[in-house]
């Protein structure tokens, strides 16, 4: 056996249920960036088509159209980021969605749809205060003018208006609320789905949800660094970090991974191996091994959990050590170390 990410399924199929039951009557969109935020996007997706998910977010292109091969057809898939005029064909070939934060990224869309003649599905971003692209308010009544005589010609259809939170105080998510709906307002009574909230406005702020919620983080169970544990959210770690004895010396086993695998250095002296009896402090990380507190009847081969279900820590627990966010913690993993699925 070698180090390898063991990601339970059945606790991800239950977190999609707790999401979905928190976040009624919204949508949710499970986010699948980053090979479904480490843990392995053809399983994520198929489990989650399983448990009903309809609507899936990835950051690039490339990315949904994965999705969109392993889901099918029935799939709402939505992308926003485009590097070029490929990203936008590939798009609207592969029936996705996309969520575009510049007039120039719409007026790409429209010429490339009007070229391959294969009507576009545009979420038109609204920069809220995050200035995470998103056409600025000052531009927004222009954009969704130009945006709807495009419609009117058959170029493309406005299937959403979006947004992203700063988080950085409930009193700039209100003013950004309050901005997401005079930009929505633009549309008058015409069906446009909104969503503005992630994972953590979309449990904590029922105002927030409006149509659907983009929730990535939440199914995989991380919670938010300095926010609510797991059991209050009622959500849990999907995935384990397992490592192998490789040796046993002087008082300390040898695990066969380092910081090359994805195990931060910075970690040593301050996590916990879940070990046969119990936690075991990892003293040093070099590259290719760690070197953790020995116990008795410690041989090569054993194994021991080092983050997430059954260990001593979460992701989120080490982000807080290391002063960010679980969901970079998880993103470490080497995707060199197989995944087993449970």
């Amino acid at each position: 056996m070698r180090a390898r990410l063991d990601v339970d399924l059945s606790a991800f199929a239950a977190n999609l249920r707790r999401i979905r039951q928190t976040v009624a009557p919204a949508r949710h969109l499970l986010v699948v960036k980053d090979d479904a935020y480490g843990h392995g996007l053809e399983p994520v997706v198929r489990t989650a088509m399983r448990e009903g998910v309809e609507w899936f977010g990835t950051f690039d292109v490339p990315t949904a159209q994965e999705v969109r091969r392993v889901a099918g057809p029935r799939a709402r898939i939505v992308a926003w980021t485009v590097y070029g005029p490929e990203d936008v064909d590939a798009a609207l070939s592969g029936d996705i969605d996309l969520g575009l934060g510049s007039r120039d990224g719409v007026r790409m869309l429209i010429e490339r749809a009007r070229a391959l003649g294969i009507p576009g599905r545009v979420h038109l971003k609204i920069d809220t205060g995050l200035h995470r692209n998103g056409i600025r308010p000052e531009e927004w009544v222009d954009a969704v003018a130009e945006a709807t005589l495009a419609e009117a010609s058959g170029a493309l259809a406005v299937a959403g208006v979006w947004s992203h939170l700063a988080e950085s105080s409930d009193a700039d998510d209100d003013a950004s609320r309050a901005q997401f709906l005079t930009a929505a307002a633009a549309f008058g009574r015409r069906p446009v789905i909104r969503h503005l909230a992630a994972s953590a406005a979309s449990f904590a702020r029922p105002e927030f949800r409006f149509d659907m919620v983009r929730v990535g983080a939440y199914a995989y169970g991380i919670r938010p660094a300095g926010g609510p544990s797991d059991d209050s959210l009622g959500i849990r770690s999907i995935a384990t970090l397992v490592a192998t004895v490789a040796g046993v010396a002087d008082g300390m086993a040898r695990l066969d991974i380092g910081s090359l695998d994805g195990l931060d250095s910075r970690l040593a002296g301050r996590m916990e191996a879940g070990t046969p009896c119990g936690p075991r402090r990892i003293r040093a990380i070099s590259e290719t091994s760690a070197l953790v507190d020995s116990w008795p009847g410690a041989m090569a081969g054993q194994e021991v959990a080092l983050l997430g279900a059954g260990a001593p820590a979460t992701a989120t627990d080490l982000a807080e050590a290391l002063g960010t966010i679980g969901e970079q913690v998880v993103l470490r993993i080497s995707p060199r170390l197989p995944r087993r699925y449970l």
